[in-house]
């Protein structure tokens, strides 16, 4: 496949899948698509939005998701491979969504500047507003803002 073809499906896929995840109470995390002569991998990393997609909900999601691919004519079904997945407990936090689902729990944060001399923090999220996250550390509580946040991981 062209590069410039594996965008323009890229970009229709995207658009399916996020219509088939929000249809299903699901958050489409990351979609990747990656060809090799005439096969297409499609890659779908879906979540609920607190977090705990179960495999029979990927299982789910995947057959709605072929489904609407054949039947949209985006790709023929014997050139694509669909793998669901969720995101694991590993995944990096991102985003404001991403750190919204694991309020409460243990996370390591990564910060573009020191935070009371500290690039590196390790808390409890207590709460996540618009712009800042709360952190309950052994120092006390800590509003962190979120753009100074590079990554946060659980604690596992």
């Amino acid at each position: 496949m062209e590069v410039m073809a594996l965008q323009d499906i890229r970009l229709k896929l995207e658009v399916l899948a996020q219509k088939i995840c929000e249809a299903h109470g699901l958050d489409l995390i990351e979609l990747k698509v990656n060809g090799h002569k005439n096969d297409v991998l499609i890659q779908v990393v879906a979540d609920k939005p607190f977090g705990g997609i179960t495999m029979n909900e990927c299982a789910i999601l995947n057959r709605y998701l072929v489904t609407a691919i054949e039947q949209e004519n985006v790709l023929p079904p014997e050139v694509f491979s669909l793998e669901l997945s969720s995101p694991g407990l590993d995944r990096p936090l991102v985003t404001r969504k991403d750190f919204m689902r694991v309020v409460g729990q243990e996370v390591d944060f990564w910060l573009v500047a020191p935070v009371q001399g500290k690039k590196e923090l390790q808390g409890r999220l207590a709460q996540v507003t618009e712009n800042e996250l709360m952190v309950d550390t052994p120092a006390g509580r800590l509003a962190v803002s979120l753009s100074s946040v590079i990554k946060g991981k659980l604690v596992i």
